[in-house]
Order: structure tokens, then C-alpha cells, then sequence
């Protein structure tokens, strides 16, 4: 039976133009439709959240402040800290690159071989070669584009306490969503999707392993492989607020490092000699400094950021751009 669902094409006539975006959306348009709305709701909330954060940081007459290290205007910084209740969009970020490789990209060679239906699919005027392109490519400009937008989002909602809290750019959160790293992150799940769902033919098995896969691979990015891609420095004074800070080992007065159990001690000794009241006492800083011990720290500076952004963000599309030519090569030469 004809449908009006289609455009209408005599045999050997070519797809028009604009006919894989059209059945682009038509095949995505619901998931789309559900994965827009629940974006939106997010949005919103990081919206509110935003607005009610600049609201205290102007109650609390933050912007009166010079310094928010010590007094009244580091307790004033910490209720402004503690306003931000709401954490677990943080936590919904960060997975947003998993989830959009897992249910994006899983399912688009995956659903096709799992069915059957690549056997009408591809052997229509465009081709096959053509439909997965298409496909990639338009899925893969509206990924950058949210992912882009939740980022700047992210920047907006957590500007004030980053004024009066800066945390060292080796913060995940601020590292993974200040700069170009989300939407490459959010793009190589995405082609692990498609390539995985490609070998397994399985949806609900790719959808599981991408996103586990890319959860694993996002964790060992963070705590392992990060602080590696160029030499920390290091030094005896304090590191600057922005700097990433990625080890600490002290040398006794004659200059020999402690171990980590001398360390312990030593630290144990500096809790012990603490004032029971309220009253001031040194920082542990202060205290071995009087003491003649030395504190060397390994440190990122924070003019570090964007070359490390740009090394993750080429390591990353490099794996993509490989992995988009593997889908590609096997697509054409392998599944008949």
C-alpha cells in the first residue's frame, strides 16, 4: 500500500537532495522529540539554579569583597557554597556523552542488521555508503551543537562561586565542560556506538557496553591519563588558585624527602598540637614552614588548560575520525 510518508521514486531514479535528511528524521524524530523535552526540563533547572545563585551572591554583598581566603568573606564564600544544594546535574553531564553514544549511536547500524531491514535501506537509490554518512554527519553536528550549549550552560550556572571559590583546572567538572573536550568526548561515544553496534548487531547489548565502555574510559581519562600529558613543575611556595595540584611530598630540616609514613606522623603531630577552642592557629602550611620542613608540590600552572584541552581534543577525534572510517570500510566491504 502507498504511503504519503515518502518521498515518491521510480526504480534507478537518485534520492533527491534533501531525502536521507528527511528519512533521517523521520526513523529519529521520536527519540529526538523525548531526548529534546528531557534536555529542556534540565536546562531549566540549571536556569533557575543560576539565577537563584546570583541572587545570594548579591545578598550576600560578595562583590564588596577583595579576598574570599580568610574572614568574614570565606564565610560568606562558603554559604554562597552551600546554596548551590542541587549537585547532581554535575552528574548528569558528565554522563550525557555515554548516554548520547549508547542510545544514538548503538542502535543506528545495530537496529538496521538486527531486523533486516539494511537490506531495503541500502539498496535504495542513495546507497549505502551515502545513507551512513548522512547519518553520521547530522547526528554528529546536532551532538556538538547540545553539548556545546550545555557547556556554556554549565559556565553561566557555576560563575559565581567560581569568583569566589576558583578550583584548579584539573577539576573534572571544569575541565570536561569549559572547553572543546565535552562535544569531542560526546562525538568519539558516539562513533564507538555505531562502530560497536556494527560488530555486535545487537541493540541492547551495544547500548550497554558503549555507555559502560565510555563511563570506564572517561574515569581512566580523569584519575590516570590527564595529569600525563606534559611534565608538572614543581615548587616550595604555594601554587596559584587555578593551578592543578597533583602531588605534595615534604623533606625533613637537612633536606631528606619523607616517606608516607613519616609524613602521617608528622601530620598527626600538627593535629595534636591544635587549640581545643576557637581560637587562631597556623595552617599546616605555616607550621612546618617553622619548623624548617620543606613543602615541594607538583603542579600544572593554569596557563596549561587549553594546550591540554587541545591534547585531549586530538587524541579523542583522532580515535573518532578512525573509528568513523572503520564503520565506514566495514559497511561497504563487509556486511552484504
Amino acid at each position: 500500500m502507498a504511503t504519503t510518508d515518502a518521498p515518491s521514486l521510480t526504480r534507478g531514479a537518485s534520492l533527491p537532495r534533501l531525502g536521507l535528511v528527511w528519512v533521517t528524521w523521520r526513523q529519529h524524530r521520536f527519540a529526538l522529540y523525548g531526548l529534546l523535552a528531557m534536555l529542556a526540563c534540565f536546562a531549566a533547572l540549571m536556569v533557575a539554579g543560576g539565577i537563584q545563585a546570583r541572587s545570594t551572591y548579591d545578598q550576600l554583598g560578595l562583590a564588596q569583597c577583595t579576598s574570599y581566603s580568610s574572614g568574614r568573606c570565606q564565610q560568606l564564600a562558603d554559604d554562597l557554597f552551600t546554596s548551590y544544594a542541587t549537585k547532581w546535574p554535575f552528574l548528569f553531564l558528565l554522563l550525557l556523552p555515554g548516554a548520547f553514544g549508547a542510545f544514538l549511536g548503538g542502535p543506528l547500524i545495530a537496529r538496521e542488521l538486527e531486523t533486516g531491514t539494511y537490506r531495503f535501506a541500502w539498496t535504495q537509490a542513495a546507497g549505502r555508503t551515502r545513507w551512513l554518512l548522512t547519518k553520521l554527519t547530522l547526528i554528529a553536528v546536532a551532538l556538538v551543537a547540545v553539548t556545546e550549549a550545555f557547556g556554556a550552560l554549565y559556565t553561566w550556572y557555576n560563575a559565581p562561586l567560581d569568583h569566589v571559590l576558583p578550583v584548579g583546572f584539573g577539576d573534572y567538572l571544569g575541565f570536561e565542560l569549559e572547553g572543546i573536550v565535552f562535544p569531542v568526548q560526546t562525538l568519539l561515544a558516539f562513533a564507538a556506538g555505531v562502530f560497536v553496534g556494527l560488530l555486535i548487531r545487537r541493540t541492547m547489548v551495544a547500548v550497554g557496553t558503549v555507555f559502560l565502555g565510555s563511563f570506564g574510559l572517561l574515569m581512566a581519562t580523569v584519575f590516570k591519563l590527564r595529569q600525563h600529558y606534559m611534565t608538572p613543575l614543581t615548587t616550595i611556595g604555594k601554587p596559584g588558585p587555578r593551578d592543578w595540584v597533583i602531588g605534595t611530598a615534604y623533606a625533613d630540616p637537612t633536606g631528606h624527602p619523607l616517606n608516607d609514613s613519616q609524613s602521617h606522623s608528622l601530620y598527626m603531630k600538627y593535629l595534636a598540637q591544635l587549640p581545643s577552642g576557637n581560637g587562631p592557629s597556623a595552617t599546616y602550611r605555616d607550621w612546618l614552614q617553622a619548623r624548617h620542613y620543606t613543602i615541594v608540590t607538583s603542579y600544572h600552572p593554569a596557563g596549561r588548560f587549553w594546550p591540554f584541552q587541545l591534547i585531549e581534543a586530538g587524541w579523542m577525534g583522532l580515535l573518532t575520525l578512525l573509528l568513523a572510517i572503520a564503520t565506514v570500510w566495514l559497511v561497504r566491504r563487509k556486511i552484504g
